[in-house]
């Protein structure tokens, strides 16, 4: 656990995101061995996984049908004597309980589905959650959608919660790029988000598709992100934030040794010598090497805009390290670290040791994962979908690329705005014991987050120490 009290204690005073670490015991010092893990997880990898504290005798993921379903009549009478006094929910992949007695332990699963633990909610609204609903992620604002005819322009329907192949995202944005401009496009089942450019280009009242690949969908066209209206369900979070709250030890001077998840900073005078309006606080990723035997400190690219100087744990601490490499595209700095500098993978706090990058495509939808940040302590992510960021195209582009991202449904103490400080975390697998690190924590609104994708960084040979 992150030596300062108040990023433990801010997690631990909210009964309703209090989840425990899959570690036996959570500490502190970098130089402890690694910690051994209970059997957290059991089930199948991604959707329908149980987490330990699941104690539902029955599943409501059906693997043969690939897809969730109702309880029965005993399977719901069952959830009303475990979660006495409350009301529950089924908006798909997740089941909502709100409850003023939520359980300890709190459990990530229940009944192998995602669930989330709110208290009784007062606005009617949310009086009457009702049996089944998909999880629409927010209210549409506009009428682009054609309600009048169901014709897909794909000749292929995408399987739900399942992650599209590579040549099934090349039709989605082939096909969507024939009618509009997309600046980012979502597949969060059942629904295909499209995030049009502000371009000057207006579309008609019933002008675009309502089903995309199978999916239903929706399009946003503000100048903000639809995550920053996205909401818990209507909820306003159980913890607000506060950048005032992070982990700020020296760890160097404590035990000699730097680890993932300790706080890096920006240094206090800019790359031409003037001085920084702001230092900023991020959190340190993992200790890479490449084939030419090079090894660098993976470190949020906003974090360090204006110098290239790395220092622990504040911009008056000790210079760690400078940064040579930037993918600005993908958030990500590489840090050369000063030759006195000891930094060890092994721990990671809370979190599971990190020991390889996952491309794209390995990670399952539905997947737990788990992140430790310097102002939230650990943090559960789910695999919920894939983000595909579109850039300016000129006219008459006949190829179109785009950067790959993961789209994640967080689970603890990020149910507002999600801190500054967790950026350039890892993303650590958690219902497996592989340590697979699917990226570095990038930026998120509200429970979701997004972390590009590593291809380019396995591509370009580098790998975990």
């Amino acid at each position: 656990m992150a030596s300062t009290p108040e990023v433990a204690v801010a997690r631990k005073t909210s009964a309703y995101t209090n989840y425990a670490s899959s570690l036996l015991a959570a500490h502190g010092h970098p130089l402890e061995p690694p910690l051994s893990t209970t059997k957290a997880w059991t089930g199948p990898k991604g959707f329908g996984a149980k987490h330990e504290y699941d104690d539902a005798p029955f599943s409501l993921w059906d693997n043969v049908m690939n897809d969730f379903r109702l309880p029965t009549s005993s399977e719901r009478a069952w959830l009303s004597s475990r979660f006495p006094n409350s009301r529950h929910a089924f908006r798909w992949p997740t089941i909502i309980i709100e409850t003023n007695t939520p359980p300890k332990p709190l459990p990530l699963t229940i009944a192998g589905v995602a669930a989330r633990f709110l208290p009784p909610s007062e606005s009617e609204d949310n009086a009457n959650p009702g049996p089944l609903q998909d999880n629409l992620p927010t209210k549409i604002t506009n009428d682009y959608m054609d309600m009048k005819s169901s014709v897909d322009p794909l000749t292929f329907k995408l399987v739900k919660w399942k992650k599209p192949t590579l040549q099934q995202k090349r039709a989605v944005v082939d096909v969507i790029c024939s009618f509009c401009n997309p600046h980012y496009i979502h597949v969060l089942f059942p629904y295909l988000i499209v995030e049009l450019y502000r371009d000057g280009r207006c579309y008609a009242a019933g002008s675009l598709p309502r089903r995309i690949g199978g999916c239903s969908a929706v399009y946003h066209h503000k100048s903000t992100s639809i995550f920053e209206d996205m909401a818990v369900h209507g909820v306003p979070g159980l913890i607000q934030p506060t950048v005032n709250v992070q982990d700020t030890s020296d760890y160097l001077q404590a035990y000699h040794v730097l680890t993932p998840g300790v706080r890096v900073s920006s240094a206090h005078v800019t790359n031409v010598g003037q001085r920084a309006d702001l230092a900023i606080g991020t959190t340190a990723g993992v200790l890479l090497r490449n084939n030419h035997g090079q090894q660098r400190l993976t470190v949020a690219h906003h974090g360090f805009l204006h110098s290239e100087d790395v220092h622990h744990p504040t911009e008056i601490g000790t210079h760690i390290g400078v940064i040579d490499e930037r993918f600005e595209h993908l958030d990500l700095a590489l840090a050369k670290l000063d030759p006195s500098i000891n930094f060890d993978n092994s721990t990671y706090f809370e979190s599971k040791r990190p020991r390889r990058l996952l491309r794209g495509a390995e990670i399952e939808l539905g997947a737990w994962f788990s992140v430790d940040g310097i102002s939230t302590g650990m943090v559960f992510l789910r695999a919920a979908g894939i983000t595909m960021e579109l850039p300016p195209r000129p006219a008459r582009t006949t190829e179109i690329e785009w950067t790959g991202w993961n789209l994640f449904d967080g689970f603890g103490q990020i149910n507002t705005e999600l801190r500054g400080g967790i950026c350039g975390a890892a993303i650590v697998e958690e219902d497996v014991d592989d340590g697979g690190v699917a990226g570095f924590f990038c930026h998120g609104h509200g429970q979701w987050a997004l972390s590009p994708c590593l291809d380019e960084l396995i591509d370009g040979s580098w790998s975990v120490i």
